[in-house]
């Protein structure tokens, strides 16, 4: 295996230069308890950094408010980095290759949700190989004390769950006493799926994960008439060629297609292009369903570094679509690496272009639409 990973590592690089944008889709958070019926859960990843592993960030939870997040004093955090074991399942193997054991005793006044977890070993991670990040609970009463992983749930997803990842390279697996065998982490009957949220660190501050830590579906805006939502952006490192662009939303009446715009900071049309989806039932039964719509542009545009530009979703009819976006967690310890750096979500009810609603808080700059541009050229 070792020598195919000089043919395997350009492939992969070359799949995450293919893609700029946030490239993450979900509609809420969901935990799942470590110790309660011996709950395990892996957060599998290949690397696509290198060198002796730093540590790993997660989001661990638990409430003193809301029941099913924890139980008594949390239990024990016990983390392994263990290889993958090859199969085509690509599930931990067992050997362990770095450990972390932590007894946990929470209490109300603390929300360490996002701790920067290290290891007794600092394992040299290979670019192009799986590895998993395996979470368990050794405490003697594990069903009595517990804390949870969160992640990110998508309601109805399909395979690969996020849209410009392979279910390889980035997934959530999961067992459990009455169920030994690693499975990807879904539920039962349904066709939800749940991803990680947890950033990887290497020695010389490379790092690789998902840094989204919240969806505010709660706080969605309309799309449609003088209601219009955008991300923002100013182009970093090199320029991007633009083939494409793919967004999600929700429809939620009519039939009129969304239009999506790319402006430069003057407000000058650079681009523009439509396309359209139809009203459907969700797998709940609800209407309006969460989905990605996908377009390509007329011809290719060039985004020049360090220019700003604005992507403009807009309707004809009024209340056609909605957007929400996903929260950044850099003031949890998240870095760059690991969510959309360069820009934020805005929308426009008729007053001008603002900053996102929150948690009663205008004009947050933490967020990103769900959306990604295809890139060529690179």
């Amino acid at each position: 295996m070792n020598r195919l990973l000089p043919l395997l590592l350009p492939l992969i690089l070359q799949a995450q230069a293919a893609y700029y944008g946030s490239c993450v889709q979900g509609d809420s958070l969901a935990n799942t308890t470590i110790g309660p019926n011996g709950n395990q859960v892996s957060c599998r990843f290949r690397a696509t950094v290198g060198g002796p592993l730093e540590g790993i960030r997660p989001f661990i939870i638990w409430s003193f408010r809301k029941a099913g997040y924890h139980g008594g004093t949390g239990g024990i955090l016990k983390v392994e980095i263990q290889a993958d074991d090859g199969t085509e399942a690509h599930a931990p193997s067992g050997r362990v290759l770095a450990s972390s054991v932590q007894r946990l005793y929470i209490v109300p006044a603390s929300d360490q949700f996002y701790p920067l977890i290290t290891f007794d070993r600092k394992p040299l991670l290979v670019p192009g190989t799986i590895y998993h990040a395996v979470f368990s609970n050794p405490h003697p009463q594990g069903s009595v004390n517990y804390v949870s992983v969160n992640a990110i749930l998508t309601r109805e997803a399909d395979r690969p769950v996020q849209p410009t990842r392979g279910d390889e390279d980035w997934a959530m697996l999961y067992r459990n006493a009455a169920h030994p065998q690693w499975v990807p982490r879904r539920t039962a009957g349904t066709r939800e799926a749940f991803t990680p949220i947890m950033e990887v660190y290497c020695a010389g501050g490379a790092s690789q994960g998902i840094g989204y830590m919240e969806l505010w579906m709660a706080a969605a805006k309309p799309v449609g008439g003088t209601a219009k939502v955008a991300e923002t952006f100013t182009i970093s490192g090199p320029p991007r060629r633009v083939d494409g662009v793919a967004v999600r939303v929700r429809r939620l009446k009519g039939t009129e297609p969304l239009a999506i715009r790319l402006e430069n900071a003057a407000g000058k049309v650079l681009a523009q292009t439509s396309c359209s989806c139809a009203l459907k039932a969700s797998a709940s039964g609800s209407l309006g369903g969460c989905g990605w719509l996908e377009a390509r542009l007329p011809e290719p545009l060039t985004l020049q570094a360090g220019q700003a530009y604005r992507m403009v979703l807009a309707s004809a009819q009024a209340g056609s679509f909605e957007a929400f976006p996903l929260r950044k967690g850099l003031d949890k310890g998240f870095t760059g690496a690991t969510v959309f750096p360069d820009g934020h979500a805005e929308f426009n009810d008729g007053g001008g272009w603002k900053g996102w609603e929150q948690w009663g808080k205008g004009n947050r700059l933490d967020s990103d639409l769900q959306f990604y541009f295809e890139l060529s050229g690179e």
